[in-house]
């Protein structure tokens, strides 16, 4: 669990209707403390990016991994890759996943416009 610090740092994209609606927020992560069920605050902070992805668009960490993969596979020094040397370039992720309802996979930007259809009760925001 992660408690954001302030508003947002950018969200510029968000007010978009063609934009995957981006905010990035500055967090920590919040931890239970043993035996009074009281909460303590990271010392570090981290980055969050909240956004709508398209169906069919890789995770972040997956198109990162993708790309080391592919320079992995070539030399850049003795005993190194390119992706070794590429590494502190790239953001590294503590978590990256798709958000769920219920245990599903979160539809809504996939939803057609009629939003009168009972098939979708539950699912559609009212």
């Amino acid at each position: 669990r992660y408690l954001t610090e302030g508003g947002p740092i950018s969200e510029t994209a968000a007010y978009h209707i063609t934009s995957r609606a981006t905010r990035v927020w500055l967090v920590r992560e919040i931890f239970n403390r043993p035996g009074d069920g009281k909460h303590s605050l990271s010392d570090d902070y981290f980055v969050l990016r909240d956004a709508w992805l398209y169906s069919d668009a890789k995770l972040e960490s997956e198109i990162r991994n993708d790309i080391f993969e592919r320079l992995s596979k070539i030399a850049a020094e003795e005993g190194k890759t390119l992706a070794d040397a590429a590494k502190p370039y790239f953001m590294t992720f503590k978590k990256d996943w798709r958000v769920e309802f219920d245990g599903k996979r979160d539809i809504s930007f996939e939803l057609p416009l009629d939003y009168s259809d009972s098939s979708l009760t539950g699912l559609v925001p009212t």
